[in-house]
């Protein structure tokens, strides 16, 4: 939105800016396309590439004055808008793989249908394209043939639609590159001033691929959670008073094998969307495997045992139900219902940075409570002198704990 706004507001004032300034706005969409179109290719994204390559169409045919006709100019400000919508909901199949080639076909098919339209004129053509619906009186405010007005808007709402029904990275740069290349086509003119909605345009093609890249170096693909990276980063910031939990599936590699990987997966999403919502503020983050670690600033264990606990429970009383048609071929029992309802639970360790300071006289009541449990062993004394140094260092503990947590039965929480 932002960016929008900078591009009308530069649109407008374009030849106000300090000449020196000026001279680097016509030439940036050269250096932002050769930037974009590169980071496309490394990191093979078609759609981003797609949206780019719009762009460069439109500044081509407008530069070259290739479109200098009403029926011609009609063609380009129609296709450019539907060609974009249709990038965005082809899948991301990569740039030069087999997969994307449809997207190639329908470009130049309908490169192909604009030269035969232009070459032939026929009569149901012009009359569809620009043929007035609606009174002129509507349209006054744009040169705009009214098919091409009413198609531009169609897309717009769609992409609209699209985007707050399934919100993604690459859909928010769909939706405002199509609003620059709709201002672009509108106002129409070779002048210099028409760089401000590339250079937008390339801007956010160039976020949208730079975001992506980020979601694909800190976010877990399956649970969508933050990965080790990001938990990495997380510890680097973290100080004070904190605790850290582990959280483990119970039996999930019997799961695994009793109803297939997919089956799986599906459980450790369902999880993931649980730790997330975990209450008391606290960050969740995909470990590895069926491991995953929460983060609770400003929280000691006391505080923080009493949020894990909630969402073990809500864990456990969630049913999960298998889709018989997702389990594995080689289960032949006849007699069972399509769904089944199991039972997911998860084992959680955990530990806090005040075990820094922890000694034997004043351990706390859950290290009490660990000792009573174990009348023939004392509790572990804590050494000041050799404190635990790093926040690896609680969730080592906070992984001991877990295993404890196993050994006591599983579905409980242990520090």
């Amino acid at each position: 939105m932002l960016l929008s706004v900078v591009a009308f507001y530069g649109y407008y004032k374009f030849f106000q800016i300090p000449e020196s300034i000026l001279t680097g706005v016509v030439f940036l969409p050269v250096l932002l396309v050769l930037l974009v179109i590169g980071l496309c290719f490394h990191f093979n994204r078609s759609q981003i590439f797609f949206y780019t390559l719009l762009v460069i169409i439109s500044n081509l045919v407008l530069g070259m004055h290739w479109a200098d006709t009403g029926l011609s100019y009609a063609l380009l400000s129609g296709f450019i808008p539907l060609l974009l919508l249709v990038f965005s909901l082809l899948p991301d199949r990569g740039i030069l793989s087999l997969r994307a080639l449809p997207a190639y076909i329908i470009l130049l098919l309908v490169l192909l249908v604009s030269m035969l339209v232009l070459s032939f004129k026929p009569v149901w053509a012009v009359e569809l394209i620009l043929t007035d619906w609606l009174p002129a009186r509507y349209f006054d405010w744009t040169q705009q043939s009214q098919s091409v007005v009413l198609t531009s808007v169609f897309v717009f709402i769609y992409m609209l639609v699209l985007y707050f029904t399934r919100p993604s990275s690459h859909l928010a740069a769909g939706l405002g590159v199509l609003l620059m290349l709709i201002a672009q086509l509108h106002f129409g003119d070779d002048s210099d001033s028409l760089n401000m909605f590339s250079n937008v345009a390339l801007l956010m093609c160039l976020y949208a691929i730079i975001q992506e890249s980020w979601r694909m170096a800190y976010l877990d693909e399956l649970t969508d959670l933050p990965t080790r990276r990001a938990l990495r980063e997380k510890f680097q910031q973290t100080g004070g008073l904190y605790t850290v939990a582990m959280l483990d599936v119970d039996h999930f590699k019997k799961f695994n094998d009793t109803y297939g990987h997919d089956t799986g997966d599906a459980v450790l999403r369902m999880i993931a969307t649980k730790i997330r919502k975990v209450s008391g503020g606290g960050a969740a983050y995909r470990y590895g495997g069926e491991e995953f670690t929460v983060v609770f600033n400003g929280k000691n264990i006391e505080d923080a045992s009493q949020h894990l606990e909630l969402l073990r429970e809500k864990i456990a009383n969630t049913p999960f139900v298998i889709n018989r048609a997702s389990r594995r071929k080689n289960d032949r029992k006849t007699k069972q219902s399509k769904n089944k309802s199991v039972k997911v639970t998860v084992s959680i360790g955990m530990a806090d940075s005040q075990l820094k300071a922890v000694s034997g006289n004043t351990a706390s009541k859950s290290h009490a409570s660990t000792a009573s449990r174990s009348p023939t062993k004392s509790a572990p004394k804590s050494s000041p002198k050799s404190p635990p140094k790093s926040p690896w260092d609680i969730l080592k503990l906070a992984d001991k704990a877990l295993y404890r947590a196993k050994n006591k039965g599983r579905n409980c929480v242990s520090s």
